[in-house]
């Protein structure tokens, strides 16, 4: 009789153990439904209501931490990819002036190039290239230091050239550097012929007042005067060196902008848009003057 007891006690026992076991498990899957499959609490009954109210807000923050961490990740790869930007973005930068200025010089060299075709067979050998390292103050390069002198061949009087014509001539020398003065410098005086009409001869001169035209001087134009009011010029005429003084013959100067007759028909002054654009010289060539001795 005891032992009938016995076994249905614990046969009662594990209904119950069993029961709880369902009942967890029951829970587990309400909670697991709710949160993947967003059913109604309502159909798996009051254990899910209790899971669902207590996973919210775990979900939440969980939730919260996820979308803060993702922006973190995604705030550090946008800003390497700024900085790898930036960085790509300053190198072309480089890479674009460094370009501009190499293609700046070989323009600048193949001009000069055309020097070549101003200096004579005779005056080849002693031909010096140089480069223009400091200037007067303001637009113009009425002065300058070139960066040759006495121990690349430089001497003083020596003429200054380059692919668009005459720019001036050298005044002082040293070791290794010299000293120019352009044609708007106003001790520089070039005398001058018409290319159509070489008879027709005259002298720049800027430190001459006669005929002189402060508004064309002021845009870089040269002021000077022919040797006899009777020659006939115009505007458009082209003008060279004469080859008289130190400058050797037919180097370009520019063309006659301006005539200008005074009252008395005594002296015809000019006015000379010159080839040489003196507010940018930079490469030059350098060549003896005339010996006149």
């Amino acid at each position: 009789m005891k032992f009938d007891k016995f076994k249905k006690k614990k046969i009662n026992s594990k209904v119950v153990a069993t029961v709880v076991v369902a009942i967890t498990l029951i829970g587990i899957v309400s909670i697991s439904v709710i949160k993947y499959s967003g059913t109604s609490p309502f159909s798996v009954g009051i254990v899910s209501d209790g899971a669902a109210a207590t996973a919210s807000p775990i979900d939440s923050a969980l939730e919260f931490v996820k979308q803060g961490a993702s922006d973190l990740m995604n705030f550090k790869k946008n800003s390497n990819k700024m900085r790898e930007l930036e960085k790509e973005n300053e190198e072309l930068k480089a890479k674009v002036i460094d370009l501009n200025s190499k293609s700046a010089k070989l323009e600048s060299l193949e001009d000069l190039k055309k020097s070549l075709n101003y200096v004579s067979a005779d005056r080849m050998k002693s031909i010096v290239s140089g480069s223009v390292i400091e200037k007067n103050d303001g637009n113009w390069y009425e002065s300058f230091v070139l960066n040759v002198g006495k121990n690349d061949g430089v001497e003083k009087n020596s003429i200054v050239i380059n692919g668009k014509g005459l720019v001036g001539i050298v005044y002082e020398v040293s070791g290794n550097s010299c000293k120019a003065i352009s044609m708007l410098d106003s001790k520089s005086a070039v005398s001058f012929k018409i290319v159509n009409n070489t008879a027709a001869k005259g002298v720049i001169s800027t430190s001459t007042s006669a005929g002189k035209e402060k508004a064309y001087e002021s845009n870089g134009y040269l002021n000077g005067y022919m040797f006899d009011s009777g020659y006939e010029v115009v505007q458009g005429d082209i003008i060279v060196t004469s080859g008289m003084g130190l400058y050797p013959e037919d180097i370009p100067i520019g063309e006659i902008e301006k005539v200008i007759d005074d009252k008395n028909k005594s002296l015809k002054s000019v006015v000379i848009k010159p080839y040489v654009n003196f507010k940018d010289v930079n490469d030059v060539m350098i060549i003896k003057p005339r010996n006149i001795g």
